[in-house]
């Protein structure tokens, strides 16, 4: 009896110290272990001369309650080891910034960190819910962004070149939730023929009836942070408006490529398990172009890898 009492007592101390560890794990550690995810995509849609185009993709920062200068600074230097050649921001500078309302003295902390990052070919961002929850609060991120030396892609579309005529095109659209979508304005000057990369904050904007995903080749997205908590087998614990139907990870959806990242910072809890802070990287290649009815699409192959810093 008393062996049997033994043996269930150190089972149940040994399940305590590992349920104490996974909670130490994600509270201390996780929290602050950014991961560098990397891609490749090949396409005979993409140029050349953007042949090993870098093209890093960061999102939510949720700065000012749990993400703070110290770790947003070594996330920061993380980011630029990789040397990207592009930057993307996928929207939300600030957690709750009419909770935890920035001072002029964290509007300026914020974008100087945020200017820190480099990248030769350009930064451009789009907004979140966060960043538009009032007019005051977008204004404030706006000019945030301008100061940090971010191009707003809200509702229109770039084009990008190295060197020649030859480009990709980049789309941003405003948050599905929270902001105001202008499909029209964004895809009208947007050709089929190239390789276009969509970049918004809402991963669930993908299924909105008018949008031409037929013109999308590659689409990055944030908002949900991976759902922070997310248990294998089991999945998300919780998903939010905007990101009910893709919350995490990689999909394709007829030829598009959407990516969902687990964005740098966390809010409600600072707690991250099985869903670390992440940084997207894709690898542009150009591929020869092959021998076939005009009117088929032009294959897109992606391969990836993923490491931890």
């Amino acid at each position: 009896m008393i062996k049997k009492l033994l043996k269930t007592v150190s089972v149940l101390i040994i399940i305590a110290l590992v349920l104490a560890g996974i909670f130490f794990y994600s509270i201390f550690v996780s929290v602050e272990n950014l991961t560098v995810s990397y891609h490749t995509v090949q396409s005979e849609k993409i140029p050349s001369d953007m042949n090993d185009i870098q093209i890093a993709f960061i999102t939510d920062l949720e700065y000012n309650h749990f993400m703070n200068k110290e770790r947003l600074t070594k996330m920061i230097h993380k980011i630029n080891e990789v040397k990207p050649d592009i930057i993307l921001f996928g929207g939300d500078i600030f957690d709750l910034p009419l909770t935890y309302v920035p001072n002029d003295a964290t509007k300026q902390e914020v974008s100087q960190l945020l200017k820190m990052l480099q990248a030769p070919l350009g930064k451009f961002a789009v907004l979140g819910e966060q960043d538009n929850v009032d007019k005051n609060v977008r204004d404030m991120v706006i000019d945030i962004l301008k100061t940090s030396d971010f191009e707003l892609l809200n509702n229109r579309s770039i084009r990008l070149r190295n060197g020649s005529q030859a480009s990709i095109t980049l789309i941003g659209l405003d948050s599905l939730v929270g902001g105001t979508i202008d499909v029209n304005n964004a895809f009208s000057n947007v050709n089929q023929e190239e390789f276009n990369i969509l970049l918004t904050h809402c991963p669930d904007t993908i299924a909105l009836e008018d949008l031409p995903s037929g013109n999308i080749d590659l689409m990055f997205a944030g908002h949900s942070h991976g759902a922070q908590i997310y248990v294998p087998l089991l999945g998300a614990l919780s998903s939010d408006e905007g990101a009910k139907k893709y919350n995490h990870g990689k999909h394709t959806i007829n030829q598009t490529i959407l990516h969902v990242s687990n964005g740098l910072g966390t809010t409600a809890m600072d707690m991250r398990l099985f869903s670390p802070p992440q940084m997207l990287v894709y690898r542009l290649r150009s591929e020869a172009k092959k021998t076939e009815p005009k009117s088929e699409q032009p294959e897109t192959k992606e391969t990836e890898k993923e490491t931890k810093k």
